[in-house]
C-alpha cells in the first residue's frame, strides 16, 4: 500500500465501533470468508492498525452457528492466551511503582509456595516459561483459584530442571501464579487491578478478565461461542464455555474481548506506553524489559522448536524455522512482539512498520491447520499494508 493509498485509508475511518472496511482489505476479508467455507471456524474478526491510526476492523461469519447472528467488531470473542501480555503488563506496572522486581523470587511475594525447594524461582522465569513448574492438570482441576494456588504452591518442579536453562511453554499453571503475585503486590484483586489499570485507561471497554455464567447471560448474542471445528458438522467446545472456564478467572486464559481492544493495548506499547489520550500506562523501560528477546534460540520442549521469548511475550522466531507455531507471519519484522491463543488466535506489534494486529476465529480447527490458516491471514494483511 503506497502513502496516498494508506493516507486515503486513514480518511475512511469511522471512530467509533462502526466496522472499517477499506476497499484495499477486500482480500483479506474474501479470504477470511472463504475459510468458513473451509469448516475452519464459524466467524472471525480482524482489526489493524499503524502508527495508532485503525485502518481495518471487521468481522465475518456468525456468532454461533446457524443462528444469523453476524460476528461484528463488537462481538466479543475468547482470548485464551492472546491476553497473557495484559497479565505481563499489569506486572510491569508494578515495577515500575516498586511494588516488585521481575528477579524476585515468587515466594517473596506467596510465601506458601517455597515448598518442595521452589523458593529461588524468580517471577521472570515463570513469564519466560523457564520455571520448570508441573503439569496444567494441577491448575485445570480445580473449583476455586485458592484450590488452585494451593496446589501449584505445593507441587514440585520436573525433575533435574534447572530454573532459567530450559523452556518448556506451560498455558497455565505459572499465569494462576502471575496472577496471584499481582494480587498481593498490589492488595487488590487480579481483575480490579487489570481494569483501573489497563482496561479503563487504555478504552478496552469490551474486554473481559473472565466471562462467568452470569456475565455470559448479560452478553447474549453479543459473546461467540467457541467451536470444535475439526468435527463435522463443528460442535461448541464445552471445555470453553463459561460454565467451565468462567468459574474463576485464569490470568492467562480466561480473558475475552474484541480485536479492537487488542490493537488498542498493542497500539499503547508501540508508542511507549501512552494512550491515545495522553495517559501513561506503563514506562518505556518496563516495555522494553518486557519485549526484549530473554533467551533466543533455546529449544521448547513442548512444541518442541527453537523460540525466543521476553517476559510473557513471544518474540518473532521464524528465523529459527518455519514450523515454528504462533508466529506472525513471514513478512513480520523480527522485532515482533505479541501472543497467540490456542489454535484460534493472535494478537502481535511489528515496531519496525507501526503495526498492530489482532485476528481471532471463533473455530479450532487443530494445530497444524491453525498454522496455516493463520499464516495465509496473515501474509494477506502484511501484502496489504505494504
Amino acid at each position: 500500500m503506497g502513502d496516498d493509498h494508506y493516507h486515503d485509508l486513514v480518511s475512511t475511518i469511522d471512530r467509533h465501533s462502526d466496522p472499517v472496511i477499506h476497499p484495499a482489505f477486500q482480500p483479506v476479508k474474501d479470504l477470511l470468508e472463504q475459510q468458513i467455507q473451509e469448516g475452519l471456524h464459524p466467524g472471525a474478526q480482524l482489526c489493524v492498525a499503524i502508527d495508532g491510526d485503525v485502518v481495518a476492523d471487521f468481522g465475518v461469519g456468525e456468532t454461533v452457528v446457524g443462528s444469523g447472528i453476524d460476528l461484528t467488531n463488537d462481538s466479543i470473542m475468547p482470548l485464551f492466551s492472546s491476553a497473557k501480555p495484559i497479565t505481563a503488563i499489569a506486572l510491569g506496572i508494578l515495577v515500575d511503582s516498586g511494588r516488585l522486581s521481575f528477579d524476585d523470587p515468587v515466594a517473596s511475594h506467596i510465601p506458601e509456595f517455597a515448598a518442595h525447594g521452589k523458593s529461588s524461582i524468580p517471577i521472570k522465569h515463570i513469564l519466560n516459561h523457564t520455571s520448570g513448574l508441573a503439569d496444567d492438570a494441577l491448575a485445570d482441576g480445580g473449583t476455586s483459584r485458592e484450590e488452585v494456588i494451593s496446589r501449584l504452591s505445593d507441587s514440585r518442579t520436573i525433575d533435574g530442571w534447572v530454573p532459567g536453562e530450559r523452556s518448556a511453554y506451560i498455558p497455565n499453571a505459572g499465569w494462576h501464579i502471575l496472577g496471584e503475585v499481582v494480587e498481593r503486590a498490589s492488595g487488590t484483586t487480579f481483575e480490579s487491578f487489570v481494569q483501573d489499570f489497563i482496561l479503563d485507561p487504555v478504552g478496552m471497554n469490551s474486554t473481559f478478565p473472565n466471562v462467568s455464567p452470569d456475565l455470559a447471560e448479560q452478553l447474549g448474542n453479543q459473546r461467540a461461542s467457541m467451536y470444535d471445528s475439526r468435527s463435522e458438522p463443528m460442535t461448541v467446545n464445552q471445555a470453553y464455555s463459561p460454565g467451565r472456564l468462567g468459574r474463576f478467572v485464569r490470568a492467562g486464559s480466561s480473558f475475552s474481548g474484541t480485536a479492537s481492544d487488542m490493537v488498542s493495548f498493542y497500539s499503547m506499547l508501540l508508542n511507549d506506553g501512552v494512550t491515545t489520550d495522553g495517559n501513561q500506562i506503563i514506562s518505556e523501560s518496563a516495555i522494553a524489559a518486557l519485549t526484549k528477546p530473554r533467551h533466543e534460540g533455546l529449544l521448547d520442549e513442548t512444541f518442541g522448536v527453537f523460540m525466543d521469548r521476553g517476559l510473557g511475550f513471544f518474540i518473532d522466531s521464524q528465523r529459527h524455522s518455519p514450523a515454528v507455531p504462533y508466529g506472525y507471519g513471514t513478512a513480520a519484522s523480527s522485532a515482533t512482539f505479541g501472543h497467540g491463543g490456542k489454535e484460534s488466535s493472535t494478537g502481535f506489534a511489528d515496531p519496525e512498520r507501526g503495526l498492530a494486529v489482532s485476528l481471532i476465529f471463533n473455530g479450532m480447527p487443530g494445530e497444524p491447520k491453525q498454522d496455516r490458516r493463520l499464516k495465509r491471514v496473515l501474509a494477506a494483511v502484511y501484502e496489504t499494508v505494504g
